[in-house]
């Protein structure tokens, strides 16, 4: 007579619960060390789009907020009668100024490094999205400012943005191009893939949507500057209003028709740019200020003359 088989479901692995519209990005078993003196304990380690979380039998030993977080580390420790690659974590615990750091062991901590400085250490401004653009051809240039403006995007969206039917050239002009040069640039890639994450702007669960990594520091709108444009037969004259800085905390260029105005005032730093009706020679502009207006003097280009 065979023996019945048991109806009773497998046992499953507790965890800790998750709060509501967090996100778990990677799971894995390993070893944790509270401090350099410390013995190493087996826990689960976990990886949200808020915290690190170690836990042990029903029991969180530490949490972690991404917040918090001031630096990473690879290190290589001895772990059961072997060399493995750690990662050590360095925080602000709550309520404290004095730093401390953590060290865990799990598979592909490279991986897990990556990944965490996405989430907590990365910025990604205005000049690093140029910088990156900059070496992209068009396609992939379309992709990452789209991603730039708009933070997620599915990839139908960006296949549209490109101007491809294929959703393969996408994932290629992503895969071998833009994290790419991400990599080389920052050390780290710029999208990632995430089947579910919540907007932190609107609140909403994104599903099945690529996102530019980081936390995204767009450049404040600057207040509406006075501006006036006169064409004076053979040159442009601008006016335009710069209170608060001095002659030399301003640059002045010009590529094409659009000028640039930049202040370098470390209390008021700003960029300006304007489209000039016709292309000017910036090697004969003169520049002159007068209280808290600017008053640049451009000449136009000659005829087949190149700006």
């Amino acid at each position: 007579m065979r023996p019945r088989l048991s109806t009773m479901p497998p046992l499953t692995k507790p965890a800790p619960r998750l709060k509501p519209h967090e996100t778990l990005i990677l799971r894995d078993q390993g070893g944790f060390r509270s401090h350099p003196g410390a013995g190493w304990k087996v826990v689960e380690c976990l990886f949200t789009d808020r915290r690190l979380i170690f836990w042990q039998l029903r029991k969180i030993l530490l949490e972690i907020p991404l917040g918090s977080i001031t630096d990473l580390r690879l290190g290589t420790f001895y772990y059961v009668l072997r060399k493995r690659h750690a990662l050590g974590v360095c925080f602000h615990p709550g309520g404290t100024l004095r730093p401390r750091m953590i060290w865990f062991i799990v598979n592909g901590a490279s991986s897990w490094k990556a990944r965490l400085f996405q989430m907590a250490l990365l910025k990604v401004d205005e000049a690093l999205i140029e910088t990156l653009a900059e070496r992209l051809d068009d396609s992939c240039r379309a992709i990452l400012m789209h991603l730039w403006e708009q933070g997620h995007a599915r990839i139908a969206d960006l296949a549209e943005v490109c101007g491809t039917d294929n959703h393969m050239d996408v994932l290629m002009h992503i895969r071998d191009a833009i994290n790419p040069v991400a990599v080389k640039t920052m050390g780290c890639p710029i999208l990632s893939f995430e089947r579910k994450r919540v907007d932190p702007a609107s609140g909403e669960t994104v599903l099945f949507s690529w996102w530019l990594a980081g936390s995204p520091e767009k450049r404040a709108p600057s207040p509406e500057r006075l501006l006036d444009l006169f064409d004076e037969g053979g040159h442009y004259q601008v006016i335009i209003d710069v209170k608060g800085v001095g002659r030399s905390d301003l640059h002045v260029g010009v590529e094409g028709r659009e000028l640039t105005v930049a202040s370098r005032h470390p209390a008021s730093p700003w960029v300006e740019r304007f489209e000039l009706p016709e292309k000017v020679v910036f090697d004969a502009h003169r520049v002159n200020l007068k209280n808290t207006l600017l008053e640049i003097c451009l000449r136009k280009a000659e005829d087949g003359y190149e700006a």
